[in-house]
């Protein structure tokens, strides 16, 4: 499968450090590279998992939180998901394996502030898709989002989970108030929560032609949905395309770290779009979780990533 991408990230013109990071990884059992694309881009039998993650914490800690997140996701999928048989797992097993691959990110964040009191209270929201079988398949912890641009339409996948998008839901808040509220950059989840984690799945059919984006709210916060479909629809390689967002957040402000993954779809085997179709966001199939691994795992998604360091 033929699927081409790109990845960018800056710091902003605020921030003093950058602590978004991202992932593209095939899932084959290479070593994950976080902040890094390979040169010659592989999909597997198993799929490509993307991933965008914004930390906080101050210092380094957000820096750390992000990075660490998405080294444990990447080491999760493939132990729990990629190293089996394409002809033994079920979509199932794959909701499975993302839920519990956020549970051990969280836990992995957590730990590491535990362990250092300079990162106290740091976290990390997590954006992630496994492209497999014909589908996206993500998961959603905190604000950082997933768009679909199928022409003529951009379609937000994920929903913010934020505290203006529960007054919103409550009534207490309309959706123009909550553009301008002081706190609608609070998140109601993130990874490194001492709280039981409740992160969002769904799935989306994807279609030939179809562009998917992540990307932190440092992007998404500059730059409106009618920009980002008017990029999009430009047709640009997506490096291209990235850079012109990224241009747009920078001239608004760059009042965050901006960060985006952008994947173009143009393989054959994918199915073309049908005239007039809508674009349905499918819930995931009830799921028996089972509780996340709380040693060896972890232990190794550690030394992974303290020698990256």
């Amino acid at each position: 499968m033929q699927i081409d991408y790109a990845a960018i990230t800056h710091q902003g013109r605020v921030r003093r450090n950058n602590e978004d990071a991202y992932l593209v990884s095939a899932m084959d059992g290479e070593e994950p590279l976080v902040n890094q694309l390979r040169r010659t881009p592989k999909v597997c039998q198993m799929g490509l998992l993307l991933a965008v993650a914004d930390g906080m914490g101050g210092a380094a800690a957000g820096e750390i939180a992000s990075r660490e997140g998405l080294a444990s996701i990447a080491v999760y999928m493939f132990g729990h998901w990629g190293r089996f048989p394409s002809t033994s797992v079920t979509e199932k097993d794959l909701y499975r394996a993302l839920m519990g691959a956020a549970d051990c990110a969280s836990s992995s964040v957590l730990r590491y502030s535990d362990d250092d009191h300079t990162a106290r209270g740091m976290g990390s929201t997590l954006t992630a898709a496994v492209i497999w079988n014909g589908h996206a398949h993500f998961i959603q912890v905190g604000d950082s989002r997933a768009y679909l641009y199928r022409k003529p339409d951009l379609i937000q996948l994920t929903t913010d989970q934020t505290l203006v998008n529960e007054l919103i839901a409550s009534g207490s808040l309309t959706p123009e108030q909550a553009k301008t509220h002081p706190q609608r950059s609070m998140i109601t989840q993130a990874l490194g929560s001492p709280q039981p984690l409740k992160a969002e799945l769904g799935k989306v059919a994807l279609r030939r032609g179809d562009r998917l984006l992540l990307c932190s709210d440092g992007l998404h916060g500059e730059v409106g949905d009618e920009q980002l479909k008017e990029f999009m629809e430009l047709n640009h390689s997506p490096r291209r395309t990235l850079e012109l967002m990224l241009e747009v957040a920078l001239e608004h402000g760059g009042r965050d770290n901006a960060t985006a993954l952008l994947l173009a779809l143009d393989d054959p085997a994918f199915p073309l779009p049908e005239a007039g179709a809508d674009i349905h966001i499918i819930p995931p199939p009830a799921l028996e979780l089972e509780p996340p691994e709380k040693n060896g795992l972890l232990s190794r998604v550690r030394r992974f990533f303290k020698g990256k360091s």
